[in-house]
Order: C-alpha cells, then sequence, then structure tokens
C-alpha cells in the first residue's frame, strides 16, 4: 500500500552509492549524546541485504544531520537502527524497508537523564513487515514522524504461556518498555508531530495479539500534534495518545484532529486489560491513573477534533463479541468537537459498567463536547461517568451533538440508552434535540432528551423529563 503521493526530498551534499558510507568529518557536538555530528548530509542506497544496509544507516544517522534514504533496505528478522543524536531522515523516490524489529529505536537511559532526548524526523518511507514496531523512540527531545506507510507488521511475541504477542506501529515513550507509571523528566519532551501517516496493523488473530496503532505516552512539557493519520485493523486502540502534563514553564497540549481509525474486528483483544476492544481512541491519564480520577487537577489543553472512527462488524452473529468503543478522554477540560463515530456493538457483549460499548466516554470532568455525531450501535452514544464506579464527574457541557442515527440496546443491561449520566455525576449540561437519556446524576441540566420507557432508566431527571415536553409543544 504505497502512497501516491510525491516524496519529500532532502538538500544532499553527499551521495553514497552502493550502500556504502563516507564520512563528513564533521565535528561531533551535541549535548544529547556523547558524540554526534554538529553538521553533514547524506544518502545512503538500499541493497535488500541486512549485511549491507544496516551498518551503511546507523554509520549514516551516527555521523549526520540529515540521512536521506534510496531504494529497498532489508534489516533483518530483528535488526534496528539505534539513533542516539539530532536526525533527519527521509524515504527518497520512494524507500522501503522490509523487516526489522523496532527499526528506529531511541533506547531508554539507564538512568533519568540530564538533559532532553535526540530531535529525530522521519518521513516518507515504507515500512514493510516491520516486528513490534516499526518507528519505537523512548527518548525523545522532539519528533516528526510524517508520510510513512506502516504494513504487513509482524508480532512481537510478550508472553508464551498463554501466548500473547504485539504490534504497535509507532511509539514515542516508553510504553513499550516500562515502567510507565512514572513521569520522567527530560524523557519525552519538545514538539511531537505524528502526521500523515497510513497503518494497517491487522493481525491473523486478534484475539491474541494487541494492535495498537501509536502510543505516544508519559511526556513533560510537550506539544503533541496527531493529525491526519490513517489506521486501520487495530485490535485494541487505533491512537492511545497517553499520560502528559505542563513543565516549569506551562507548556504542553495535545492536538487528536483529522485522523480515520478503522477496525471492522468482531472479537478485539482484551487480555490482561480492559474489556473494551477495539477502541477508536483513548487519550489522558490511563498509565498514571491518579491524575483521572480527580475532577480538580488542572490538565494541559487537549482539542479532539474532526476524526473519523469507524469500528465493528455488523454481520457479526458469534456469541463471544467484545465492546468497541470509539473515543476515550481522560483529560479534565477537553473539548471535544465535529468527531464522527459509527460503531457496531453486539448486545450480548455489554452485560455489566465496565464492558459497555459506545461511541463516546468522557470519563473525566470540565469537558466539552460539541458538534459529534455517533451512528451505529451500541450502549451508549455519550456516557459521563468514571473509569470506577462513584468516581465525582462534573461540569461537562454537551451540546448540538447528533445521535439520530444511533440505536441503544434493548434489554439486557439496564443502563443503555443515547445518553448515560452515572452516579456522582453532578452539575453537568446536556443539551440535544433527539435522543433518550438515563440521568443516574445529581444537578445535571438535561434538556432536549426523552426519558428511557419501558422501565428502564427511571433515575431520568425532571429537567429531562420537563425538556421532552417542551419539545414536544414546539419549544426548543
Amino acid at each position: 500500500m504505497r502512497k501516491g503521493s510525491c516524496r519529500e526530498v532532502l538538500a544532499l551534499f553527499t551521495f553514497l552509492s552502493v550502500g556504502a558510507f563516507i564520512s563528513m568529518n564533521a565535528p561531533l557536538v551535541h549535548a544529547g549524546a556523547s558524540t554526534c555530528a554538529a553538521g553533514g548530509a547524506a544518502v545512503v542506497v538500499g541493497q535488500n541485504n541486512p549485511a549491507i544496509d544496516l551498518p551503511a544507516v546507523q554509520a549514516a544517522v551516527d555521523g549526520n544531520l540529515s540521512v536521506a534514504l534510496q531504494g529497498t533496505f532489508d534489516f533483518g528478522d530483528s535488526g534496528r537502527i539505534v539513533l542516539s543524536c539530532d536526525v533527519e531522515i527521509s524515504g527518497r523516490s520512494g524507500a522501503t524497508i522490509r523487516n526489522g524489529e523496532w527499526d528506529f529505536y531511541t533506547p531508554r537511559p539507564n538512568a533519568a537523564p540530564a538533559v532532553a532526548g535526540p530531535k529525530v524526523s522521519i518521513s516518507n518511507i515504507d515500512f514493510v513487515q516491520a516486528r513490534g514496531a516499526a518507528i519505537h523512540l523512548v527518548y525523545s527531545g522532539g519528533a516528526s514522524i510524517s508520510h510513512n506507510v506502516i504494513e504487513d507488521m509482524r508480532s512481537r511475541v510478550v508472553s508464551v504461556s498463554p501466548p500473547i504477542s504485539e504490534r504497535a506501529a509507532i511509539v514515542v515513550g516508553p510504553n513499550l518498555v516500562g515502567p510507565i507509571n512514572t513521569f520522567i523528566p527530560n524523557l519525552v519532551s519538545g514538539d511531537i508531530d505524528v502526521s500523515d501517516n497510513v497503518i494497517d496493523i491487522l493481525p491473523p488473530d486478534p484475539t491474541i495479539t494487541r494492535a495498537t496503532g501509536m502510543f505516544v505516552s508519559m511526556y513533560i512539557g510537550a506539544d503533541v500534534r496527531i493529525e491526519r493519520n490513517v489506521v486501520t485493523g487495530n485490535t485494541r486502540t487505533g491512537l492511545a495518545i497517553l499520560d502528559g502534563k505542563a513543565d516549569g514553564n506551562g507548556r504542553g497540549s495535545v492536538l487528536i484532529a483529522g485522523n480515520v481509525v478503522r477496525s471492522s474486528v468482531p472479537v478485539g483483544f482484551n487480555r490482561n486489560l480492559g474489556p473494551r476492544a477495539p477502541i477508536g481512541i483513548v487519550t489522558g491519564f490511563n498509565n498514571i491513573a491518579g491524575p483521572g480520577t480527580d475532577p480538580t487537577v488542572a490538565m494541559i489543553p487537549v482539542l479532539i477534533e474532526d476524526n473519523t472512527i469507524e469500528l465493528g462488524d455488523p454481520g457479526y452473529t458469534g456469541s463471544n463479541a467484545t465492546s468497541p468503543m470509539g473515543l476515550i478522554d481522560i483529560w479534565n477540560g477537553a473539548f471535544i468537537a465535529d468527531n464522527v463515530i459509527t460503531l457496531h456493538g453486539h448486545s450480548v457483549s455489554t452485560t455489566k459498567r465496565t464492558d459497555t460499548s459506545g461511541g463516546i466516554l468522557a470519563t473525566a470532568s470540565h469537558q466539552v463536547l460539541f458538534h459529534n455525531t455517533v451512528m451505529g450501535e451500541g450502549c451508549n452514544a455519550i456516557r459521563i461517568g468514571g473509569t470506577v464506579d462513584g468516581q465525582e464527574r462534573l461540569d461537562n457541557v454537551g451540546k448540538a451533538n447528533n445521535v439520530l442515527a444511533f440505536q441503544a440496546f434493548a434489554g439486557g443491561y439496564a443502563k443503555c440508552a443515547d445518553v448515560w449520566l452515572e452516579p456522582a455525576s453532578h452539575d453537568n449540561v446536556m443539551v440535544g434535540n433527539s435522543g433518550t437519556v438515563i440521568d443516574d446524576g445529581v444537578n445535571n441540566n438535561v434538556t432536549g432528551f426523552a426519558p428511557v420507557k419501558g422501565g428502564v432508566g427511571v433515575e431520568v431527571s425532571e429537567a429531562s423529563q420537563d425538556a421532552a415536553q417542551a419539545e414536544s409543544m414546539g419549544f426548543d
């Protein structure tokens, strides 16, 4: 699946033929590593031979700030390029890298780093049959990963009995190496831009492989931009943009915009994890759970807009379906707008509050949900609630969200409705012009929805009922 767009070509000053490396003899100075080139550019021509390609590319990235790859490279069964220095790596005229394991990799320092990691740019490369991950930047002072194609991945075995494997096309942060429950200063920071990549990660058996489009996690003082990526075949999460916080200067933000996530997997991966799978986007405090449970914690600015998510198989007739979930947000104060989510859940998969399928699970406070569209079948189109029962969620506002083409499950689990405000939610505002609501909270202002009928969801607020009556009289 090679992209049809033109390849960007770096300004080049040295040409490497037949895969050989010619040194620029540049002075070696960079704070992020003991010996890094201060300048220089190089071209490496792939020979489709691991014995030649690996040492040639490694020497080029060690000795130059700019490296252009041309032709086809083979990194062997488990070869990888270790990036210790600032470098821009770009494909030239459709460069392809075959095989490898964690093909481009920045290792985690043995101790908390005193300085930020290398700044790495990787663009316009086709990765074919990379194992585990194609790009894995554990230690990063900034990353630009754009216009790459990652396809036909191989899984990396992480547990033998029972067999569990993983594949995550792009990883920025320590999510695959752990521990991932502690912020480490200087580990991940700077500008993190992952954009315009095309990723297919579908494994042969979705139930034993955690297939994730990308992880970005455990960053401090980073401005994270995830834009216009296309991810297909995820068995777990398409985009997992997780824990981050501001630095001492207040720098830090997240933008997730214009991405497409599609997976028709009816039985996703949920071993030793939450029961929901596949998931389109998960973002916010996940590895570090504490801030995600506290509505008083001020978090970095987050905007999630104009994403398209399509999950599930409407024709599946089996009895072991998992619960697809479009978008899970765990950022206080996030703005979630203009996303279009289509999911095909199956009622057999929803038996309790922890395995409900749905469009948007807003599991934080002070969020704004505006002009999102949720279609298909599931338990809830929009749900306001914590990740565990009884978590306080307040001051969320939902307005002009379209659930006309969403069908909440009938029967079975008693909390399936277009909108569900969980117990311990309070002082939230939900304004709509159609759909059903279950309000189990306190002092929520719900207008424009009708209470669920048939004895399900009797805890509908008076505000909701009054609004339904007003709507029937022609008032908005």
